[in-house]
């Protein structure tokens, strides 16, 4: 995260105003009692215009054009050049450093023209911190080597505190942290000597971003809240809003999230107050950095993309860097790789412009050319100081000097090219004995590498004779285990066919076993009866029971023939084949098949003459296997009496059948809902059947039991 450098813009130059502390009610009261066109009234505009600094920029700005104007009425030179010089300082304090640079050019040049010291410093230095800014370091280092200069002329202290705070920022930038802290430490005292509270207030923040950069992040977070209690006490909004940033990028590498997103947002509400385009973009990324933090992509795209759009308006090339690494992140995580390598592609580019290693190497020599600039203006000024007598005798001791420094270095120089020719000739010699031992080395080197080179032959063929070895072993193992996966392959479907052949078996004798296991008995035991003891039964009974033998022979039969057919269509595959069945048909089969139990009352109610559409043999076996159940469960009761209704309700149809015998605890019935519960052979294993054949047609069983009273089952087809 890029911090807020606290660069520190003079509003007012020294001793040019008095009175400057004087609130906005009293210099806006003493502007309307100066009626005069006057250099007094000019000299108010401008007291008002510094005291807007920070509250609102653009009545700042307002108050310097009107002092402008007035300047240029009346000619006053220097107000035209503070009225420049304010202008330019509002557009900085809302980061249109375009314009500020245009100003502060303008108000330098009028300074110039009037030969005003104290306002060609603060116009150079102003124009090194938008350079600064810029990340433009050599231009920026140009412009505050020139204020220093000017400054040591005028002996003040505030204009040197000036000069050391701006000198940090600059080695700040370069990483060297040592030479930073010891410029803001110098700024600093000197600011707290003058007591000049917005010095101190900026000394403290730069310091406390030295901290931040060697992640002392404790001592930045002190450092950070010692200045934003400074510029609340100084009701400084832009120092506010800086310290607030500050603060946020502190908790953010101490991962307090909410902190930081809760301090960039203080932030923000302030520079959008006050239209500050820097800090906004700042904030922007910020605020960006917490929502990603978040995984809230949409949300930090949004804050990203304003804060890369503002950093282009403004030329910062620092703010645009991490936006297009932030953006190009967001992209990554998004999937959207086209755009990811766009952005981070720009990230790059700009990347190599701050870091050019050319900026440092003017840098450097720059510094080496301040330090001779500045020997040589003491020396100057220190020449100026002298009598005149005594300058003419040194300016001739120097003519003198000059004339023997001349030969001297004609004799130098003719030293210095035998030196030189005798230097080229041993060289040349030296090179002849090193370019002859390295052709020996060579040869012996190239008789070298052609034996390493024939070794490495011979291993290429031995290696590829190797892997050729491999892979038709490899190629035989797949094909065998393809083989091999095949014929396994083969034999677990028949296995399967074989499991499903054997179910199939299962089940149909378990449906010949239950289903023609009672009237076969019943056919016995009257044939049984018949031979042992007909003299039980007269000629019209017998007669009556002959009949009802026959039919009920005809009718097992038909039963029979019915199953066979069923399962000789189910020998491939056991599964329902639904078609439509009519209800009547249904119960008039079940009248059929139980017709020899005379005893037993069984009543069909169908009233609606309902279809279905099912597998009309697997709704058979069920509902013979629930009747030939409850014919059993009769067995001893009065009256027996079996009642078999169908219905339709909620558009879903019901079968139910309710025989009014002993009842039954419904752990009976557990064969119904339980895979597990066994059952003897002769129960004809009907509840498994039941449950089986109903789930393979989707058919819903439902059981009521009460002892005493008889038995219900209900049977559901939904829709």
């Amino acid at each position: 995260m890029r911090f807020y450098c606290c660069l520190f813009v003079l509003l007012l130059s020294i001793n040019s105003f008095s009175q400057a502390s004087k609130t906005i009610d009293d210099l806006t009261a003493e502007l309307q009692k100066n009626t005069k066109q006057d250099t007094l009234k000019v000299v108010t505009l401008l007291k008002l215009s510094t005291t807007n600094s920070g509250l609102n920029p653009e009545k700042m700005k307002q108050f310097a054009i009107d002092a402008m104007q007035l300047s240029e009425k009346i000619n006053y030179k220097k107000g035209i050049g503070e009225s420049f010089k304010l202008q330019g300082a509002s557009y900085f304090s809302i980061g249109d450093y375009k314009n500020a640079e245009k100003f502060f050019s303008k108000s330098l040049a009028v300074f110039e023209d009037i030969k005003y010291n104290a306002g060609i410093i603060i116009c150079n230095s102003n124009l090194g911190s938008i350079k600064l800014v810029q990340n433009k370091y050599p231009e920026a280092l140009q412009f505050y080597q020139t204020s220093i200069r000017y400054a040591e002329k005028t002996n003040s202290s505030k204009y040197s505190a000036l000069a050391y705070g701006n000198m940090g920022i600059i080695y700040s930038e370069l990483k060297n942290y040592n030479l930073a802290l010891k410029h803001f430490n110098e700024a600093l005292n000197i600011h707290k000597k003058s007591n000049y509270a917005a010095g101190i207030a900026s000394s403290l923040s730069n310091i406390g971003n030295v901290y931040f950069n060697k992640k002392e992040y404790d001592n930045a977070l002190d450092f950070f809240t010692q200045a934003l209690t400074k510029n609340i006490e100084n009701n400084d909004k832009l120092g506010m809003s800086r310290e607030y940033g500050n603060i946020a990028n502190v908790y953010s590498e101490q991962k307090k999230y909410s902190d930081s997103f809760e301090n960039h947002m203080k932030a923000l509400k302030i520079n959008e107050e006050l239209k500050n385009k820097k800090g906004l973009a700042v904030n922007y990324q910020g605020i960006g950095e917490y929502y990603l933090k978040q995984n809230n992509l949409d949300q930090s795209l949004d804050y990203f993309k304003k804060a890369n759009q503002i950093s282009k308006q403004i030329n910062v090339d620092d703010l645009q860097k991490q936006s297009f690494n932030s953006l190009s992140e967001v992209f990554e995580k998004k999937g959207n790789l086209d755009s990811a390598y766009f952005y981070f592609k720009k990230y790059i580019d700009i990347k190599e412009t701050i870091d050019n290693e050319a900026n440092r190497k003017q840098i450097s020599r720059l510094e080496i050319q301040y330090e001779f600039d500045t020997k040589e203006e003491k020396y100057k000024t220190q020449q100026l100081l002298d009598n005149e007598n005594i300058k003419q005798q040194k300016l001739l001791l120097e003519l003198n000097k000059s004339k023997l420094n001349e030969s001297n270095k004609e004799r130098d120089l003719v030293r210095l090219n035998y030196l030189k020719t005798q230097s080229e000739l041993k060289n040349e010699s030296l090179e002849k004995k090193a370019q002859k031992k390295q052709l020996t080395i060579a040869e012996k080197e190239i008789e070298l590498n052609k034996i390493t080179l024939e070794n490495k032959e011979k291993q290429k063929w031995y290696f590829i004779a190797g892997l050729l070895l491999l892979g038709i072993i490899g190629s035989l193992l797949y094909f065998q285990n393809q083989n091999r996966k095949k014929t396994n392959k083969k034999l677990q479907l028949l296995n399967d066919e074989l499991e499903q052949a054997n179910k199939a078996k299962t089940r149909f004798f378990s449906i010949l076993n239950h289903d023609l296991r009672g009237p076969v008995a019943n056919l016995i035991n009257f044939l049984q009866l018949q031979k042992e003891s007909p003299e039980l039964l007269d000629k019209e009974s017998t007669e009556r029971m002959q009949n009802k033998t026959m039919e009920s022979a005809e009718n097992l039969l038909n039963s029979m023939e019915d199953i066979l057919q069923w399962s000789k269509s189910q020998m491939e595959n056991f599964k329902p084949q639904p078609k439509t069945i009519y209800i009547n048909d249904l119960f008039e089969d079940i009248e059929n098949h139980f017709s020899s139990f005379e005893n037993i009352k069984i009543e069909f109610i169908n009233p609606e003459n309902i279809s279905l559409k099912t597998d009309k043999n697997y709704l058979k076996t069920i509902v013979r296997n629930l009747t030939g159940n409850a014919i059993k469960a009769l067995n001893g009761t009065q009256s027996p009496t079996i009642v078999w209704k169908a219905w339709e309700e909620n558009n879903n149809s019901f079968l139910s059948i309710i025989d009014n015998g002993k009842g039954a605890e419904l752990d009976q019935f557990k064969a119904l809902y339980d895979d597990k519960e066994v059952v003897g052979i002769k129960s004809g294993l009907g509840l498994h059947l039941i449950r089986d054949l109903s789930k393979a047609i989707d058919c819903k069983i439902e059981v009521d039991s009460k002892k005493d009273v008889g038995t219900t089952f209900i049977l559901t087809f939904i829709k």
